[in-house]
């Protein structure tokens, strides 16, 4: 059962006694519910608290390997900035917010959320279109923030391909498993026709290219680790 914790004009506010920091709920006029914080801190009409925000900050940092020097680089703030916002001691702008979540792949609304605690499902109709090139279409498979390992799907058109005789990109394990169809592999000058439920490992850094010889569409499996290569994910496309 809910505590009443205060009524004003903005709405009314209760406490659920089972979740911490104290958490609040204000339901408003039109019905709608939103979440607030007993002691506020307010950024674009959120108010939350500082100290389950810094502990959010600190998973998703860990999560995604990164060091405090790395993510205030990336944030254009201190590293003893970080520390102060990962212990709660400091106020951030909705600016520095963006930043932070976004080197780590999530929205800002994703800061304050609590981290997940069991597995996260995610539907192929849900699947984020990661990039496109002609006939060519990669989605996402492992969920931001991405840390050790990348994994996406792609889809092959008949004769499409990715990479030539010169292509690499960094230095990581690189597994393929063809799922559908027939891939043709090229690594290092060694040629491999692959069909569905083979795979193939090798490392980034060697030249590499894939083409679909087949006359259907072909789908893979690439597992990437750690990731080399930099996405920019947009919305879900659906089937």
């Amino acid at each position: 059962m809910a505590d009443l914790v205060a009524s004003t004009q903005r709405g009314i506010y209760f406490r659920r006694s089972s979740l911490k920091q104290g958490l609040a709920y204000g339901v408003f006029a039109d019905g709608k519910q939103s979440a607030y914080w007993e002691e506020p801190m307010t950024i674009a009409g959120i108010e939350h608290d500082s100290t389950a925000l810094g502990h959010r900050v600190r998973d998703l940092r860990g999560l995604a390997g990164m060091s405090m020097r790395d993510l205030a680089s990336r944030a254009g703030v201190s590293a003893g900035y970080i520390s102060q916002i990962e212990n709660g001691q400091a106020n951030p702008s909705l600016a520095v917010i963006r930043l932070i979540a976004q080197s780590f792949g999530v929205t800002w609304l994703e800061l304050f959320q609590p981290a997940p605690v069991r597995g996260r499902v995610l539907r192929r109709q849900d699947r984020p279109r990661l990039f496109s090139d002609g006939d060519l279409a990669h989605f996402g498979i492992s969920q931001p923030p991405i840390g050790n390992v990348e994994v996406l799907v792609t889809e092959y058109e008949p004769g499409q391909g990715a990479g030539d005789e010169t292509y690499t990109h960094g230095n990581s394990q690189e597994i393929c498993l063809v799922i559908r169809g027939s891939l043709e592999f090229t690594v290092d000058g060694d040629t491999f026709t692959l069909n569905a439920g083979d795979s193939i490992e090798y490392r980034t850094s060697v030249p590499h290219r894939v083409t679909n010889v087949g006359e259907d569409a072909a789908e893979a499996v690439w597992v990437v680790t750690p990731p080399s290569v930099p996405v920019s994910r947009t919305a879900p496309t659906g089937d």
